[in-house]
């Protein structure tokens, strides 16, 4: 493996040259900062960024704590912080908790460790102790007052949701929740729902929560089994994930129940995913996006002392499809 020493010998320079025009402490000729960079690319040298980072205490790394990478939602969070993130000249360093607290715990403070420039961090499960001087971004849930938070008005969600379903003669609502304890958010997109059927004099919805095996897996064969022995009058279903959407559909296909003519189905997110079903989803849109590029500048603005929102609430809207 090629050293620092291989590069200054290459370079035709001393070893404290070549670092000192890695860590950016002065000013390095261009007739020599080329040489350094050609000599490296020979040598196939890579400068070891974490290193780097903890001589310099601080980094160009931000760290990503989510809860799944197999929820289409966190996968397409990533892709777009990752890109934002390139944008603003950082890195990602990407962890992956299961929502288990412990390990939020322990890869927060890992984090931390290696003097990242900040956090952002995914619906954590429960209140976590922040500390240390990186900045923390929470998207997905409220976080604590200080803390900077990205969401989206999951309330209106299941509003929009239970409007369109009634405006489309549905008369028996079901809603297909995440895991009812750790998940605040499925809550607030229930309430949204219950408050059309209550504002068209319908009803309260039903409501089935998948286990905490399911939503970490992402597999709810058994909760949409459940959903249909238990509430066989449900004539409008909606899911708190496209997953979830996508899963009663193939039920449905399954079972001969017509899709939307005896059962209409709402997804959530409106990921790429629910687009390219084989019957494409409606689906509350959530802006992936510009939850992700909020959430990697708020970091790169508070590292630098700068000030940024402690709580922001991007909008939602309906998306239209074939299951309605």
């Amino acid at each position: 493996m090629a050293t620092l020493k291989d590069v200054a010998e290459r370079a035709g320079v001393t070893v404290t040259t070549v670092s000192r025009m890695l860590n950016g402490r002065v000013n390095v000729s261009d007739a020599t900062r080329a040489r350094i960079t050609a000599a490296m690319e020979e040598i196939n040298y890579y400068p070891n960024e974490m290193a780097r980072s903890l001589t310099r205490k601080k980094s160009n790394f931000i760290g990503l704590i989510v809860p799944s990478v197999q929820n289409y939602f966190f996968a397409e969070f990533i892709h777009h912080a990752e890109a934002e993130a390139e944008k603003q000249g950082c890195r990602l360093l990407l962890c992956v908790s299961n929502e288990d607290r412990k390990k939020e715990q322990e890869y927060y403070q890992m984090l931390l460790s290696n003097k990242v420039m900040g956090v952002i961090m995914a619906a954590y499960g429960g209140e976590m102790p922040f500390s240390g001087d990186a900045p923390v971004v929470v998207f997905g849930r409220p976080a604590a007052e200080d803390i900077p938070c990205a969401l989206t008005d999951d309330w209106m969600g299941g509003h929009l949701a239970g409007n369109h379903l009634i405006e489309r003669g549905c008369r028996h609502l079901l809603y297909l929740g995440g895991n009812a304890e750790k998940n605040s958010i499925s809550g607030r997109r229930f309430e949204g729902l219950s408050a059309a059927c209550a504002e068209h004099a319908l009803p309260p919805p039903a409501q089935i929560d998948a286990t905490w095996e399911e939503f970490i897996g992402m597999r709810y064969d058994g909760t949409i089994a459940r959903a249909f022995r238990e509430h066989p009058q449900a004539d409008g279903i909606f899911a708190s994930n496209d997953i979830m959407a996508a899963g009663v559909v193939q039920y449905c296909r399954k079972n001969r129940i017509r899709i939307p003519g005896q059962l209409k189905v709402v997804g959530y997110d409106d990921t790429s995913f629910a687009s390219r079903c084989a019957m494409p989803l409606t689906t509350v849109h959530q802006p992936i996006d510009t939850l992700a590029q909020f959430s990697v500048d708020c970091v790169v603005r508070r590292s630098k002392g700068e000030t940024a929102p402690t709580m922001t609430m991007f909008p939602v809207k309906l998306i239209e499809r074939e299951t309605t």
